[in-house]
This record gives C-alpha cells, structure tokens and sequence, in this order.
C-alpha cells in the first residue's frame, strides 16, 4: 500500500496487488457510503470482483475499508463503476485523495480516457469529477432507481503531447 498524500489522516490507498476485499466488505461500505443504500448486491460485488478487467482502490485507515473506487479497464479506456466513502469519514478530502491515486494507478496501466456516471443531483461528486479533469459530455434519462433519476455521463481524456 502506497501512504496517501495526508500524514494527519494516517490513511493509505491500496491497489489489486496488495489489498484484498470480499463482496460483502464492499457491499457494506458502499451500503454505508451512500445516502439510499448500495447500489449494487453483494452478489453484483462478487461477480465485479471476479471479472478480470475490473478492479478495486481501497482507502484503509488501519484495517478499516473507509473508502473504494471499482473501476474496469480496457485498451486504454477506463469506467469507473463505483465510488463511495463511509458516511463518517465523508468531507475529509478523502474521495479526492482516493480518486487522485486512482487516476494515477489506471494511467500507469496504459488508461487515456475515463468515463464514469453521476446523478444528476449529486453536486458534490460533479465538482469533485471537474476538479481532476472530468467533463460532462452526455445525459442518460431515468438511468437511476431509489429514486428515479438522470445520470449525468463524464469523460476524462489524457492530454497527449505532440
């Protein structure tokens, strides 16, 4: 695990070469992290987890997952599937430090360009995505449930040098 840019927090960030997550970790914490509960089953994890492309960043403050970023990669081209931080660790910088290292990792794997889906309402997250790059490039109705709403698609594109 690489040690996150926050000495006070004492938090680190762990990659798939050095962290290992069971589906109902994941689905406890997405299921602490957002407001109407996860989105995703523990069995939706399981099958997540055992999908070669896909993957997992974890921030860890001991032995506690506080925060993940499941992600797939392919060819360059990234998603991320979901993203959530624990409720009481919410507001500390820790989702930026988290999707910070995240996007690092997938650029390192050969990553040029991201996508990922937000509800429309969720101003925090879409200002966090502008923060590192993400633009929003596209709408897709009635794309969540619990409740019904707008997804909002965003993009990120590595800037090549010519």
């Amino acid at each position: 695990m690489s040690p996150c840019n926050s000495i006070k927090r004492k938090i680190e960030i762990a990659f798939p070469e050095s962290a290992t997550i069971t589906s109902q970790e994941l689905y406890d914490s997405a299921e602490n992290s957002y407001p109407n509960g996860s989105p995703w089953t523990v069995e939706s994890f399981q099958t997540d987890l055992e999908t070669p492309l896909a993957g997992y960043a974890l921030a860890m403050k001991e032995e506690e997952i506080i925060g993940f970023i499941g992600y797939r990669h392919f060819l360059g081209e990234a998603e991320i599937t979901n993203f959530g931080v624990r409720k009481e660790y919410q507001q500390q910088g820790i989702a930026t430090d988290l999707l910070f290292a995240c996007l690092a990792y997938l650029k390192e794997q050969g990553m040029r360009q991201l996508f990922l889906e937000v509800r429309s309402s969720n101003q925090a997250a879409r200002r966090l995505y502008q923060k590192i790059g993400l633009v929003e490039v596209d709408v897709r109705k009635n794309y969540y449930h619990n409740p019904v709403e707008d997804a909002i698609v965003m993009q990120y594109m590595e800037q090549v040098e010519e």
